[in-house]
């Protein structure tokens, strides 16, 4: 599979482009619908563009904020993507932003992720913002994850499901956007960083990875932006 990549020679320029590449597929739903919806991913890499993004001047009051996926934690946990982005976009939502949970205080997370699917069902997802594992996952999208099949047929239903994911930091227990949800999205951002991500990018083995859905979309594949 051949895909392009835009490299950037450090992290804050790769963060500088990836906050303007959100606020501009934001402002242009504004313009478009009056309001807009951008779905976001976790962990460690992204935070700086959020930060960045919340300090741009946008409609903040028209403004949804989804997450990609979550771990099966409340928001009060370190390992909490919702609590990463509270923190990162604190300045938007300040302004009148609204941020969705995907977590819920249920039994389990399949009882969070019915919950979840109910309150994210009705979202026009204008731009999401992915990233990628060693292992090729997106999302909660795990190799070897018992539910990946549903995670990634087209014709899933479901907005979000719950994925059970031994070997995903933080909790197994995941609740994720699915393929479908994603599949219309259309403006698209796939952020890596380091030689490793980008080895497996450029590598015939890239095409089996969960990660290669993206660039089957029917809205099209995602831009691929990378640092070292």
């Amino acid at each position: 599979m051949s895909v392009k990549l835009t490299a950037f020679p450090t992290r804050d320029a790769l963060m500088a482009a990836a906050a303007e590449y959100l606020a501009d597929a934001l402002q242009h739903a504004l313009d478009a619908r009056g309001e807009a919806c951008a779905a976001l991913s976790g962990g460690s890499t992204p935070e700086p563009a959020y930060a960045l993004l919340a300090g741009r001047d946008l409609d903040w009051a028209r403004v949804t904020f989804a997450l990609v996926d979550e771990r099966f934690v409340p928001p009060s946990h370190e390992a909490s993507n919702e609590r990463m982005l509270r923190r990162a976009l604190a300045p938007a939502l300040a302004n009148g932003a609204r941020l969705l949970p995907m977590y819920a205080p249920t039994a389990d997370a399949r009882s969070a992720a019915a919950h979840a699917d109910a309150l994210y069902a009705p979202l026009t997802i204008d731009v999401a913002l992915m990233g990628m594992g060693e292992d090729g996952h997106t999302a909660s999208w795990f190799p070897g994850a018992g539910e990946l099949g549903e995670a990634l047929a087209p014709e899933t239903r479901a907005t979000v499901i719950s994925v059970h994911a031994p070997q995903a930091a933080g909790s197994a227990a995941r609740l994720t956007l699915t393929y479908a949800a994603l599949n219309a999205t259309p403006r698209m951002l796939l952020l890596i960083t380091g030689a490793g991500k980008r080895a497996l990018i450029e590598s015939a083995a890239f095409s089996a990875t969960p990660a290669a859905s993206l660039f089957r979309r029917s809205a099209g594949p995602p831009q691929l932006m990378w640092a070292p």
